[in-house]
């Protein structure tokens, strides 16, 4: 991995430089431009930028694996958004803030708050339990708890097929995929809950059933907010509880966009009595735009993930032969949000990639590569 590379992961601070500089540098109308720059200068600069095909050899891999400014670097987002939290409070609580610029905040703490519920997924993944503990503080802090237990014990299991309620189907529009997802996955996640309790003999009401505490701590962390930043010890501060309803529905209609996009019509061939194929990397999505590769710490290199979920972000590989996106996420992201567009763009690439995964020789090919 080249320094340049390493260096432009920690680009994600990009976002709270604009956001904290420009409100108190530049202007408090500053306040839209994290959204400006996620959905109209990435997508541009993508463009500008060079694409991203290069994997860590295996001499770097153990390298880049013990380095710990990698997770230094995620890491340091949760706490981060607590602080982006408190201080959005703050100001929407003693400054006078028009309209246009509340409204401007609530947009941009969303986007950021995306961006933390990747940085959850990453964290879920791992092992260690104080990666888990951060990867549930940040879902907390966008009421998305329930993600940690779906997406981890069932979205894994169930990708590319019809079992799961996180994979999109062919000319399903966003807006459908949106119910589909959040009912389907918190149903999925509470099923997966009630059987681990059933299995050790304890109740679904459980105390540790995580599904409880994924409805009960987000609830309890906006009652917190509001009780802080109330100005009197009888006033309710309805724009507290407001706004972080808000960044939290913000945040999470942008991960379903994106599951949306990284599984859009893709499904794993079926090889008897309800088993599919083993996930290899034409079963995702893929994106190589290396600007937002690096503001997502890779994600985007999404098969790699799919198979080997542990991997951390900075030695995801990429793979020509995964189906390739026309553009990076945040901009399929828009796409998305107009169905004639997105069926446009994506049917015809959808439709070459189901001729190449009955292709024999080819899925072969991959596999081999992939392991």
């Amino acid at each position: 991995m080249s320094i340049g590379k390493k260096i432009g992961f920690a680009w994600g601070y990009s976002f709270i430089a604009f956001f904290l500089l420009g409100y108190y540098f530049i202007s408090p109308n500053w306040t839209f431009f994290v959204f400006v720059y996620a959905y109209i200068l990435i997508p541009i600069l993508d463009e500008i930028v060079s694409r991203d095909s290069q994997n860590a050899s295996a001499e770097q891999y153990e390298q880049l694996i013990k380095d710990r400014y990698f997770d230094f670097l995620v890491y340091s987002h949760v706490y981060i958004q607590y602080f982006m939290l408190f201080w959005c409070c703050y100001i929407l609580t003693h400054d006078s803030l028009t309209w246009y610029q509340i409204f401007g905040l609530m947009l941009s703490q969303g986007v950021y708050a995306s961006t933390i519920i990747n940085v959850a997924h990453e964290l879920g993944h791992r092992a260690s339990p104080v990666a888990q503990f951060h990867a549930r503080a940040a879902l907390i802090s966008v009421c998305y708890m329930h993600f940690f237990v779906e997406h981890n014990r069932g979205h894994h299991v169930h990708v590319a097929t019809p079992l799961d309620p996180a994979t999109a189907r062919k000319n399903q529009t966003v807006f459908a995929f949106w119910k589909q997802s959040l009912v389907g996955g918190f149903s999925s996640a509470w099923d997966i809950e009630q059987k681990r309790l059933q299995k050790n003999s304890k109740s679904k009401w459980d105390t540790q059933n995580e599904m409880i505490w994924a409805v009960v701590l987000p609830i309890a962390l906006c009652v917190i907010l509001t009780l802080i930043f109330r100005k009197s010890p009888n006033e309710i501060v309805w724009i507290v509880p407001f706004f972080f309803t808000i960044q939290s529905l913000i945040a999470i209609l942008s991960l379903e966009c994106v599951n949306y996009i990284e599984h859009y019509g893709i499904l794993r061939q079926e090889i008897g009595n309800g088993r599919y194929e083993r996930v290899n990397p034409l079963h995702s999505w893929n994106a190589n735009h290396f600007y937002s590769n690096l503001m997502l710490f890779q994600l985007q290199r999404h098969s790699d993930h799919h198979a080997y979920a542990a991997r951390p972000y900075q030695v995801l590989r990429h793979f020509d032969e995964s189906p390739q996106l026309p553009f990076g996420y945040t901009m399929m992201i828009l796409i998305s949000l107009v169905p004639p567009i997105w069926f446009k763009v994506m049917n015809k690439r959808l439709e070459d990639w189901q001729k190449n995964s009955y292709d024999s020789e080819h899925i072969m090919k991959v596999v081999r590569q992939f392991s």
